[in-house]
């Protein structure tokens, strides 16, 4: 057995990078791509960016995102391009091959976080911990699931500013050229993945990280900025072009004015996601999960060392763990204040200072495993994750076994037994082991998300969709209507018959357009099919010409059908 286990690590050692790189693929896999397909498409994000990438499919329109047969204006196209892409590899338009580009972008983040700390470095430990701590990330790992627009941008902004660091440990000018024209391409890329904004958080980073070394006039050397800029513009200017050419002012209006600068100024004008300045705080913090402990320790360290030593970091290029330290710092602060100083706020946008997190709290881990540093920290954020995750797992199993729930018993058990692991590893000062404990937790809460979703759709979107497939179903001419009930797109899941009036409110204006649609239906001896909300309280004389046609538990569903 001990001969085994020697030949093993021989092996390891000797062919450590192919080792790196294929237990990242195997991980990412693992945390990514296991269940993909295994749940519905999830009001309400999903169903609106999937529904729009299978119309363009449907449509071949590649210029103007289509959503309930109408132009859908507030975002750029690319991430409905790689779900084309998608279909057309695996010939369907499932939930896995909806879903497979943004997990392929997360795999990819994983990846370059790797190549570029280690690009810094060289220190293949410390890349491989900064990549498995952002793979692992519960807030990373869980958006990789879900198939919105915020993964993506993570991914292709944190490329771009990864490629522009770079060129300051770069000495050859072709090379530094190379890198410069890579992070132009794909701020390109961010743009037509989120908007403007894909421009401002990497300049942003580069910018005030090139300042505080003193040089940000690289930045503006001709021979770098010139090709870089036409790069970005062959990249972005086509569809911008073409999307104005079809759309006119309207789109204008809409992208640029009310979805970049009023959403940032006043989000009262926008989707209205107002929040105060520390609002990402525990986000954050419980986003990081399992090691939200370990990245404070990092914060608390760097805290006392810098008043310590009168100084928070070396400005020494040559001093590539400090480079690589100060520019994570930088990249943090900067983009945490950035959106905490914005209108308006959403959990997602936080996904954008993850990396640089992750190579923080990388670095605390290389320091115990390397030399044998910060002992103490990792000790103390060890003992209370593993607590934590204990607990959890104790009170999962006492409940279960008490008949109060019956599913998530392995995550409770899981929860229970690996950390058990982690108390020894800790004690036995099995260093690797113990870093693979937290991989091996956020696994078992990664296993989660295919049911976790699956309850999500459970609370009245299943009752949505069924309605849908009962009026697709009809042969003759049908108006849908969905009264007060929000912007539920997993309608348009089964129905595509013609528009489904989405009316979002009873106000005024929205009784007189429910009115108009009725009216019009009625004159023209249309089945109307009217879902609402059993929570909400609605007029007898709205609902006098509907038939009950079933009630659920959140929904009930009406028909009118006319007289012959």
């Amino acid at each position: 057995m001990g001969n085994l286990k020697n030949a093993v690590i021989n092996t390891v050692i000797k062919y450590k990078d192919i080792f790196c790189i294929l237990s990242l693929i195997v991980f990412c896999i693992l945390f990514y791509f296991i269940g993909l397909g295994d749940y519905r498409l999830i009001d309400i994000d999903e169903t609106r960016y999937i529904n729009i990438a299978r119309k363009m499919l449907e449509n071949k329109d590649y210029i103007t995102p289509v959503l309930n047969f109408e132009p859908f204006l507030e975002k750029p196209p690319l991430y409905y391009w790689l779900c084309v892409i998608s279909y057309k590899i695996f010939n369907s338009t499932n939930e896995f091959a909806s879903r497979f580009p943004v997990a392929f972008l997360s795999s990819a983040g994983v990846f370059a976080t790797y190549f570029f700390v280690l690009f810094i470095t060289k220190s293949r430990l410390f890349a491989y911990l900064s990549a498995g701590i952002l793979m692992s990330a519960f807030w990373y790992t869980l958006f990789s699931h879900i198939a919105i627009l915020d993964l993506g941008f993570v991914v292709l902004t944190m490329c771009a500013i990864y490629f522009g660091i770079s060129t300051l440990y770069v000495e050859n000018e072709t090379k530094k050229k190379i890198l410069w024209y890579l992070g132009y391409l794909f701020i390109g890329l961010s743009v037509l993945q989120k908007g403007l904004i894909g421009i401002i958080i990497p300049s942003m980073v580069v910018f005030i990280a090139f300042l505080i070394y003193k040089r940000a006039k690289e930045i503006f050397r001709p021979s770098y900025i010139i090709p870089g800029v036409i790069i970005f513009l062959l990249v972005t200017i086509p569809w911008h072009y073409l999307v104005y050419k079809a759309n006119g002012e309207v789109w204008f209006r809409e992208y640029i004015i009310k979805h970049h600068f009023a959403r940032f100024i006043d989000s009262s004008m926008g989707i209205k996601r107002k929040h105060g300045f520390f609002y990402y705080i525990p986000i954050v913090l419980g986003g990081l999960l399992p090691w939200s402990m370990f990245f404070i320790s990092s914060v608390i360290k760097g805290i006392k060392n810098g008043v310590k030593e009168n100084k928070f970091i070396s400005l020494s290029l040559d001093k590539r763990f400090d480079g690589i330290i100060l520019f994570s710092i930088i990249y943090f602060v900067s983009v945490f204040v950035f959106f905490s100083i914005s209108s308006t706020k959403l959990p997602t946008y936080i996904l954008t200072v993850f990396p640089p997190v992750s190579i923080i709290t990388g670095y605390l881990w290389y320091g115990y495993i390397k030399d044998i540093k910060y002992e103490k920290y990792i000790k103390i954020s060890g003992v209370i994750t593993l607590t934590l995750f204990l607990l959890s797992g104790l009170f999962g199993i006492f409940y279960y076994g008490l008949g109060y729930i019956n599913v998530g018993i392995i995550l409770a058990l899981s929860f229970f037994i690996i950390p058990l692991f982690g108390f020894y590893f800790l004690y036995k000062k099995k260093k690797l082991a113990l870093w693979f404990v937290f991989l091996f937790l956020s696994l078992s809460l990664c296993f989660t998300c295919p049911p976790l979703f699956n309850f999500v759709t459970s609370f009245g979107q299943d009752e949505i969709e069924e309605y849908a497939k009962i009026a697709a179903g009809e042969n003759s001419e049908n108006e849908f209507i969905l009264y007060d009930c929000s912007k539920k797109y997993s309608v348009l899941n089964s129905y595509n018959k013609k528009p489904v009036h989405l009316i979002n409110g009873q106000s005024k204006e929205h009784k007189k357009y429910f009115k108009n649609t009725v009216n019009s239906a009625v004159k023209n001896k249309e089945v109307i099919y009217l879902i609402t909300k059993n929570k909400k309280k609605y007029s007898k004389n709205d609902l006098k010409l509907f038939t009950l046609y079933k009630k659920g538990e959140k929904y009930t569903f009406y028909k009118y059908t006319p007289q012959k």
